[in-house]
Formats: C-alpha cells, sequence, structure tokens
C-alpha cells in the first residue's frame, strides 16, 4: 500500500496554515502545520516529510534556514518557499539553495498553487522536463542539482519584469542564459539585443548605449538610435557591466530607475521599456566595497541574482556537453557521425576547464576537426588536455615557467590578441597538421600554397573588421578607433575587398 503523502506546513500566520491544511487534507493528504521555526525543526525529528511549505519570514528563523536544515536532515523532502511580493530576491537564493518553487501572498490562482504541489510530489518527472536541452538556443541544462536549481529559478523570474544580475566566471554561458530569461519571458516576441560594456571606451560606449544627434561629435553625420531605444519593449544584455565607468554607471542607474535618458548632444528625454540583464566573471559587491562601482547601482541591477556554477562543479555533465557539442559540429561540417572513446572522454571528465563551456566547445570542435576516424581516441585531443593542462603556480619549482607559456613568449605570432598563448598551441597543432600531409618527392606547388596562406591571412583579417562594424552597427569612423587604424586604412582595406 503507497504511503499517503506528508506535508509540513510553517508559517506564523494562523490562517495560512489553515488554507494549506483544508487545501491538502481534500485531496486526502496529510498536513502538520507549524507556527514557528523551532517547531518546525522539532517536527522534522519526529516525522518523514514529502514537501514542506515554509514561509520566508518567521519570528525566530529565516526561512532559509529552515530550508537549509530540510536539506540536511531530509534531503527527499521538497520545500516551496512562501514569499511576499517584496522579497523576490531572497526566493531565488531559496531556489538556488535548493528550494522546489517560490509562491506569492497573497494566494491569487488555487488551481496553480495544486499544480505546484502536484509538480512537487512528482518531482522525478519534474527534474527530467528541467533537463531537455534547449538546442534552439544552444543552451545544455544536464542534470546537475546546482544548474536544475538554476533553471528552476530562471523560469520563475522570467515571468517577472525585474532586473536580473547574472555572475559567473568567464565562458560558463551567461549570454546563453540571458536569452533563455528573455525567450521564456512574455517579451521573447520582442528584440533581444546583446551589448559588450567592455568592448568600448566611455565616449563610444555612451553613443552606442544611449544613441547621438548629428553633430554632437566628429563624425556623427546624422541623429542614431541608441541600443536601449532598439531594445524597447524588448529585453537587453549588458555583458561586464562592471566594465562602465563612473559617469556611465550613473547615466545606467537614471535609466533603470526611471525608463529615461538623453541622447549625446540631445535636449529631448527618450522613453523606452527595456527589461536588463546584467552579466558580469567580477564579484560585484567586492568592487561595491572597494569603491569601483556605485552601490546604489548594483541594488538596482541585484534585483535577482543568479550564479552559474564553473564546469569543474558539474563534471558528470561533461559528457551531455560533449556530445552536443559533437553533433553540432559534425552536422554543420556535414561530416559522418563521430564519438569520443571510453579513455577520452574520461579525460575530458578530469580536466578542470579554467575556460569553462566556451573552453569545451572549442576542444570538441578542434578534436573533431584533428581525428580521422569516427571514433576520437585520447591522441587526438588537444595537447593541453592530455597533459591535465598548465599546472597550478603553487605545484611549479621556484623559477621554472611553464614550457607552453615559455614558447608563446619567444613567438611574435599574435601579440596584440588577448589568447595569445592559445592560439600560439593551436598554431602548432595547425602547423603539424598544414605540412604533415605533403608528399615533395610527387613534387608540390609551393607558390599556390603561399597564395592560400594570403587568402587565409585575409580572410582571417576581414571576419575581426566585420565584427568590429557589426559592433558598431557599420559606423567606419567608430570600428577604425576599435581596430586602432585610420578611417582612411579603413576605407581602404574595405575598397580592396570589393575589388578582389
Amino acid at each position: 500500500m503507497t504511503a499517503v503523502p506528508h506535508f509540513l506546513v510553517v508559517d506564523d500566520e494562523q490562517e495560512v496554515c489553515n488554507f494549506f491544511s483544508y487545501l491538502l487534507q481534500k485531496k486526502g493528504y496529510r498536513v502538520t502545520p507549524a507556527n514557528s521555526g523551532r517547531q518546525a525543526l522539532d517536527l522534522l525529528k519526529q516525522h518523514r516529510f514529502n514537501v514542506a511549505l515554509v514561509d520566508l519570514k518567521l519570528p525566530d528563523l529565516n526561512g532559509l534556514e529552515i530550508l537549509r536544515e530540510i536539506k540536511k536532515v531530509q534531503p527527499a523532502c521538497e520545500v516551496i518557499i512562501i514569499t511576499g511580493y517584496s522579497t523576490v530576491k531572497s526566493a531565488v537564493e531559496a531556489i538556488q539553495s535548493g528550494a522546489f518553487d517560490y509562491v506569492e501572498k497573497p494566494f491569487g490562482d488555487i488551481e496553480e498553487m495544486e499544480r505546484l504541489i502536484e509538480r512537487a510530489l512528482d518531482v522525478r518527472a519534474e527534474l527530467e522536463r528541467l533537463s531537455i536541452s534547449h538546442k534552439d538556443l544552444g543552451f545544455v541544462v544536464g542534470k546537475n542539482k546546482k544548474m536544475l536549481n538554476l533553471v528552476a529559478a530562471a523560469q520563475k523570474i522570467a515571468k517577472k519584469n525585474i532586473t536580473v544580475l547574472i555572475q559567473g566566471e568567464t565562458g560558463t554561458g551567461k549570454e546563453v542564459l540571458a536569452r533563455y530569461i528573455h525567450s521564456v519571458s512574455h517579451r521573447s516576441e520582442r528584440p533581444f539585443l546583446a551589448f559588450n560594456c567592455g568592448a568600448f571606451t566611455e565616449t563610444l560606449l555612451e553613443s552606442e548605449l544611449f544613441g547621438h544627434e548629428k553633430g554632437s561629435f566628429t563624425g556623427a553625420t546624422s541623429k542614431k538610435k541608441g541600443i536601449f531605444e532598439m531594445a524597447h519593449k524588448g529585453t537587453l544584455f549588458l555583458d561586464e557591466i562592471d566594465s562602465a565607468s563612473p559617469a556611465i554607471q550613473i547615466k545606467l542607474l537614471r535609466v533603470l530607475e526611471t525608463g529615461e535618458f538623453l541622447r549625446v548632444g540631445g535636449e529631448e528625454l527618450c522613453k523606452v521599456d527595456v527589461r536588463v540583464i546584467a552579466a558580469t566573471n567580477a564579484d560585484l559587491a567586492a568592487r561595491v566595497e572597494e569603491d569601483r562601482f556605485r552601490e546604489d547601482l548594483f541594488y538596482r541591477l541585484d534585483v535577482a541574482s543568479l550564479y552559474i556554477p564553473p564546469l569543474r562543479e558539474r563534471a558528470e555533465d561533461i559528457p551531455i556537453y560533449v556530445n552536443y557539442f559533437l553533433e553540432k559540429e559534425t552536422v554543420e561540417r556535414g561530416m559522418p557521425p563521430k564519438k569520443f572513446s571510453n579513455e577520452a572522454m574520461e579525460i575530458l571528465q578530469q580536466h578542470s576547464w579554467p575556460g569553462n563551456i566556451r573552453e569545451l566547445a572549442n576542444t570538441v570542435a578542434q578534436a573533431v576537426l584533428m581525428s580521422k576516424g569516427q571514433l576520437i581516441g585520447p591522441d587526438e585531443l588537444p595537447p593541453r588536455i592530455r597533459t591535465g593542462g598548465v599546472k597550478n603556480e603553487t605545484e611549479m619549482p621556484p623559477g621554472d615557467p611553464p614550457a607552453e607559456s615559455a614558447a608563446a613568449e619567444e613567438t611574435i605570432f599574435f601579440r596584440a590578441h588577448p589568447q595569445r598563448e592559445k592560439l600560439c598551441r593551436l598554431l602548432e597543432q595547425f602547423e603539424e597538421l598544414l605540412t604533415a600531409g605533403v608528399d615533395l618527392k610527387e613534387g608540390f606547388d609551393f607558390a599556390a600554397f603561399q597564395e592560400d596562406l594570403k587568402s587565409w591571412r585575409e580572410r582571417a583579417a576581414g571576419r575581426v573588421i566585420e565584427q568590429a562594424l557589426e559592433t558598431t552597427y557599420g559606423n567606419q569612423v567608430k570600428a577604425a578607433e576599435l581596430l586602432k587604424i585610420t578611417p582612411r586604412a579603413l576605407r581602404y582595406y574595405l575598397e580592396k575587398t570589393k575589388q578582389e
């Protein structure tokens, strides 16, 4: 005989306990009420519960404390947090700490409440629903509990018109999560625009965010809308928000508070309705303490905070991510299906992945190109993965730098690129692959070989220029400034590529 589900209801308002007792007993469930946190902790020692409904604010204990205790002594018990409208931030924190969901007082939709309770009782089906890969967005959830809690929190706050702050290491997928929040929000049919605050000087950043009037500065030959105006009614993702200067922070604070701003050189107020999702890999709270980021802007951004765990904390999901990227790479390149050997997969799972998901995606793409057959073995993984990557400095003999770093210092390649060492390592592999198949006995067209290399160089340079023009929305003066060349040099290159 199946045991009757047992619910714990923790709320200092007797009316709330009565409401849930009536609702749940009508369904044939057992209900045990508690009017204080201490009483709830005593009940946890006496009974086993399937679901606990816990008020976030109690006279004696915080609801988050009770949540953590429940998860410690009865981890199978699902917890639904009861909260008021003004405590969304704490509710999101609760979900990321292991709460199943949260409900807001006053309880308006009873049917929705009943569906939530049934979902909490059938948590296995709920986990399967959340672990579905959102392939259109490149968003793979996996089965890691932290990620499932993260997605649950993201789904809840997506429905609310509130600002979100996403924090996490470089390469963890902050923009992908932002796109997911947009896609399940009521703004999903409106624009989603992503903008990197760290890619511009202060002057350019102000113009790109808020637009400018004709003649407001050299090169402003016409009035231009900023990205806030272009994202009207939609979602604006501001990456590397910590890079914004103090002056820009003041303007961001104003637009977040009022929805109003002035274009550069303008006198007429512009009004927009934009949901802002900000992201950073920095500790913004620490930046506030150091007076490097405005405290009022921090609290305005930090209405709901989401933290993406690094890949090393969810190693069990690495095979899921690997297979996703593997399928993506082979399909896009029109190649037959490939798979990693058990030995290769084990090496991938043991790697620390300092570059997180982005590094994993690049590694899979590289292995696909290097592999000769349908089974990718350990020897076809990049050297840094096979050898475990660069060791921690504390593990190195004094005065003995990593071999790869030393090699990168000796070379003159990619001096201006922020990922110089990584590119130099990839270049070594590329050169090996490029020259290994040359059969000089049969004759080799060296002139054609040089021409191909020249064409490749021009194409790579062209892609960088295209990115600069995309970033500045086609403004050649601004693009030249980003590339640290003159507008004339940029026009020369563009004319040259047209002729070719």
